[in-house]
């Protein structure tokens, strides 16, 4: 997908998609990803648990809508960004793919390849947190209400778009996953084309 531009200098834009299930540790590597490369991370549950704040929580059906009001407001945020950017969320396939291709950005995938077993483990040990923001009521994030992810093999997004695979069964040299993305940032020149040395 080609770069878009923006602004004044003309700057090539590319979004970085950090996804994963939940528990698979992708907050944890935006976070490192971004500090390792300078880059601003928006993450969708940051959005998403500031509009509980103001908006109050609810049933099930009122945190789905609440989520998904959070990825617009991040998918919105994007505009007003005039550089490279990382996004965090539990995107969900079938649905993040033509959210995150209609913004016309370039795009690359980060993904967090995790067990299931491994995730719903440390996604309840998370769960249980005290200090875990207090409107994530138990019927958000109980059995019936994470089956969906659970249920499925974890696979990435199917966008057109590179892939950097992350695996959450060793530990990261986040600074080896930066470089990766930042070969890949490399590698196409504004409009899309290979660069020419």
């Amino acid at each position: 997908m080609a770069r878009k531009q923006r602004g004044c200098l003309d700057q090539a834009v590319t979004i970085i998609a950090v996804a994963g299930i939940p528990g698979s540790g992708k907050t944890t590597l935006a976070r490192s990803l971004g500090s390792a490369m300078g880059l601003p991370v928006v993450s969708k549950d940051v959005i998403k648990e500031s509009l509980m704040d103001t908006l109050g929580t609810g049933d099930s059906k009122w945190a789905s809508t609440l989520s998904r009001a959070a990825h617009g407001v991040m998918y919105q945020l994007v505009e007003d960004l005039a550089g490279d950017v990382i996004l965090e969320a539990h995107f969900h396939a079938g649905v993040a793919e033509s959210a995150l291709e209609a913004l016309g950005e370039g795009l690359i995938q980060a993904y967090r390849m995790c067990p299931v077993e491994i995730a719903w483990e440390r996604y309840r040990l998370h769960r249980d947190d005290p200090d875990r923001h207090p409107r994530h009521l138990p019927e958000h994030q109980d059995e019936r209400a994470t089956a969906g992810w659970r249920k499925r093999p974890p696979q990435p997004l199917d966008l057109d778009a590179p892939l950097v695979e992350v695996d959450t069964t060793v530990p990261v040299d986040i600074e080896s996953v930066a470089d990766a993305v930042r070969r890949l940032l490399l590698s196409e020149a504004p409009d899309g084309s290979p660069v020419e040395d």
